[in-house]
């Protein structure tokens, strides 16, 4: 089958799965769902982050902001901690030239070609009925979810610049991290983020990262994606450690979205008290939920046949495409009237296949097929 490593996806890099196992694919096809779920929420919450936004008349729009803060908290981890996964194993086959020019290739073209064909679409219903829409709509300086596809080039030139003057070390095995190694990992997490938060407080947007309170996770989620596929924990987790980490994912999530809400300012920030607290439970919750995805699917996900492999294949082309379909569809919807939470549904079922359609689509062009 195609690998994650066989397609430049936003969970993937070059080379193969270890085993060509197909439960690290179904990973990313479920993280790629969650994204344009996640970008459908937004739509109809209190959280104005998206180009076409309806503010919500009703209550279900506050299930659609917790749906949005507690992926937020953890499912772009995910995507750099499999990225990093695949990324030592491509430098072995490679070379470090061979990997930054194909790394240039598989995500800077993507890339570009997003700023300066798919951008102006997705931000068009931003400024409708003004003066240089489209001009406006192309100067936007955010390349909106394209923002990952840029940091996963920036994380992986660096790890080719440290390649490049360092020997790797030799892959081996060694001990499977259990619950108390991945606890120690949440922690040190958590103590960054507060550390990072105290200069950066959770919810700061910066152009070219929106979520740029999240970014030491995704560096330190990118590492340990390296690192734990250099050393095959990932294939080697053990069952019990990822129901121990599932039933923690719960306790720790609702705590921390709890003391989020209760914060309020406080939680985001600054140094309190409170913002450490906020900062480790967020840190706990998303190595647990992390783990406990991976070894569940491992478990059940880990089989092949025609339709993962289409969904898989087309898995970071419908990344790509996704923005503007998701925003303009919201734009079609605009005159039905339902509860927030269920016009975001249906959006949902809207967009999800039409993305993947849209992607198969495109790739049947050979030169993309070759890029995306």
């Amino acid at each position: 089958m195609t690998t994650i490593g066989e397609r430049a996806g936003p969970a993937g890099a070059e080379g193969a799965a270890p085993g060509r196992t197909a439960w690290p694919d179904a990973v990313r096809v479920g993280l790629t769902a969650l994204v344009i779920a996640h970008h459908c929420a937004i739509t109809y919450s209190h959280i104005p982050a998206w180009t076409y936004y309806e503010p919500p008349t009703d209550g279900t729009a506050t299930l659609l902001d917790a749906f949005v803060a507690t992926n937020q908290a953890w499912f772009m981890g995910a995507f750099f901690l499999i990225s990093g996964w695949f990324v030592p194993g491509s430098v072995d086959r490679h070379g470090v030239a061979g990997f930054v020019r194909g790394r240039l290739l598989r995500l800077g073209l993507p890339f570009l070609a997003f700023l300066l064909v798919l951008k102006p679409v997705f931000y068009l219903p931003l400024f409708a009925g003004q003066d240089g829409a489209w001009l406006q709509a192309f100067l936007a300086p955010d390349p909106g979810p394209l923002w990952f596809v840029l940091l996963l080039l920036v994380f992986s030139l660096v790890y080719a610049l440290v390649r490049g003057v360092r020997e790797a070390r030799p892959v081996g095995t060694g001990p499977v991290p259990g619950v108390l190694a991945v606890a120690g990992a949440g922690l040190a997490l958590g103590a960054a983020t507060w550390a990072w938060w105290i200069v950066v407080p959770n919810g700061t947007f910066w152009a070219v990262l929106p979520s740029a309170g999240y970014l030491p996770q995704y560096a330190l989620c990118f590492v340990i994606g390296i690192v734990g596929g250099r050393r095959g924990w990932f294939e080697r987790l053990r069952p019990r450690t990822g129901w121990a980490c599932a039933a923690l994912a719960v306790v720790t999530g609702l705590a921390w979205l709890t003391v989020a809400v209760l914060g309020g300012g406080a939680a985001a920030g600054g140094g309190t008290a409170v913002s450490a607290v906020a900062a480790v439970l967020n840190g706990l919750f998303t190595v647990f939920v992390i783990v406990a995805v991976l070894v569940a699917a491992r478990r059940w996900l880990d089989r092949s046949g025609p339709v993962a492999r289409f969904l898989s294949t087309n898995a970071f082309a419908v990344f790509v495409l996704h923005p503007p379909i998701v925003a303009w569809l919201g734009v079609a919807l605009a005159g039905f009237a339902a509860p927030a939470a269920a016009k975001a549904l249906v959006l949902f079922a809207l967009a999800a296949p039409l993305c993947w359609a849209a992607a198969w689509s495109v790739r049947r062009i050979a030169v993309v097929r070759r890029v995306v």
